[in-house]
C-alpha cells in the first residue's frame, strides 16, 4: 500500500526531495513550494508523513509543523534543512515527532526516503528533536550498566571541580536516555532528570562543540519553558560525552542564575571536562566487564 508524503521545499530544491522520497517504492510525494501550499494540502490531503525544509518563501518549517500538530498531531515530520539545529526554534513542536536530518551530510539525499519509512514505522508523539542515529546512539547507551558501575562519587567530584572552575550555580553530568535526561552527579542542584522536553541537552547533543546560552530569556527556543524558570536557570553551557563508536550519550554541562558568556578557551575546558566523565565511565565498564569475564572462567 502506498504512503502519501508531503515534501515542502523551495522551487530549487522541491524536485530533489520528492524524487528521494519516491525512490522508496510505497512512498508517493506531493510537493509543496510554500507554507501556504503546504497548509492547503495537510487540510485536504490525507498524508501519513511530512518532509519540510527549515527556511521556505513564506515562513519556515515550523510553521508546517505547528499545523500537523493541530490538525494531525500523530503524523511523524522528518525536518531536513542544512540549518543548524541550535537555530531553530523548537517551542512550537510539542505532541508531533521531528526527525532532524541535516542534508549536508554525506548521502543524507540517498537516506531521505529510508528514513521517511522508519518514522511512519515508529512513529510517536515527542516534541524534540533527535538525531537521524537515535536508534544506534541508544543501543550505545545501553553497553553502559550505569546501575552497577561505581561513578557516583567520581562523577560528584568532577561536578564539584566544573562550578569551582566556571565559578557556576549548577554542573552535572547527564545521560541522554530515549524520554529523558538522568543526572549522574548534579553539583549545585537537587535534580534526578529531566524530560528530554525540557532539557536544553536535547538541543546541544545535536552540536558537535559546545552549545552556549548566555540569557535564556532572549533565546525564542527556551524563554517559555517552565521547567527552566522554575529551576531558576539563566545561563548554560554544555558539551558532549561521546562514546568510543562516535555516540553522543550524555553531556556534562555548566548552568548560571545569570547570563553568562564563555570564551572559546572556557570552551575548551568543558569539552576536556566531558572527555573525562566519558572516560571516567568508559574505565568503569571495562572493570566491569573483565570482573565478569574472569567470574565465567
Amino acid at each position: 500500500m502506498d504512503r502519501t508524503v508531503l515534501c515542502v521545499d523551495t522551487d530549487a530544491r522541491i524536485s530533489t526531495v520528492s524524487t528521494a522520497v519516491e525512490t522508496e517504492d510505497n512512498l508517493t510525494a506531493i510537493e509543496a513550494r510554500s507554507v501556504e501550499d503546504a497548509l492547503d494540502v495537510i487540510g485536504s490531503e490525507p498524508v501519513v508523513g511530512v518532509v519540510t525544509a527549515y527556511d521556505l518563501a513564506d515562513g519556515t518549517g515550523m510553521d508546517v509543523i505547528q499545523a500537523v500538530r493541530e490538525q494531525t498531531p500523530q503524523t511523524p515530520v522528518v525536518l531536513f534543512t542544512d540549518v543548524s539545529p541550535a537555530e531553530i526554534d523548537t517551542n512550537s513542536v510539542e505532541e508531533v515527532l521531528v526527525e532532524y536530518l541535516n542534508r549536508d551530510i554525506p548521502d543524507a539525499t540517498d537516506r531521505l526516503g529510508f528514513i521517511v519509512n522508519d518514522v511512519i514505522d515508529h512513529s510517536a508523539q515527542v516534541g524534540f528533536l533527535t538525531p537521524d542515529n537515535e536508534d544506534e546512539r541508544l543501543d550505545a547507551l545501553d553497553q553502559y550498566d550505569i546501575d552497577s558501575l561505581p561513578i557516583e562519587e567520581s562523577f560528584e567530584r568532577l561536578t564539584d571541580l566544573i562550578t569551582a572552575h566556571f565559578d557556576v550555580a549548577v554542573a552535572f553530568v547527564g545521560l541522554i536516555e530515549e524520554d529523558e535526561e538522568n543526572f549522574l552527579a548534579c553539583t549545585g542542584g537537587d535534580w534526578d532528570s529531566l524530560t528530554r522536553e525540557d532539557t536544553i541537552c536535547t538541543h546541544s547533543m545535536l552540536q558537535e562543540d559546545v552549545m552556549v546560552v548566555e540569557d535564556i530569556a532572549n533565546d525564542k527556543r527556551f524563554n517559555k519553558n517552565e521547567q527552566l524558570e522554575n529551576l531558576g536557570i539563566v545561563s548554560y553551557a554544555g558539551a558532549n560525552m561521546t562514546s568510543s563508536d562516535g555516540h553522543v550519550i550524555g553531556q556534562v554541562c555548566a548552568l548560571g542564575h545569570e547570563p553568562r558568556r564563555y570564551t572559546a578557551k572556557e570552551k575548551h575546558d568543558l569539552e576536556q571536562f566531558a572527555d573525562t566523565a566519558m572516560e571516567i565511565l568508559e574505565l568503569r565498564q571495562s572493570v566491569l566487564d573483565n570482573q565478569d569475564v574472569e567470574v565465567h572462567q
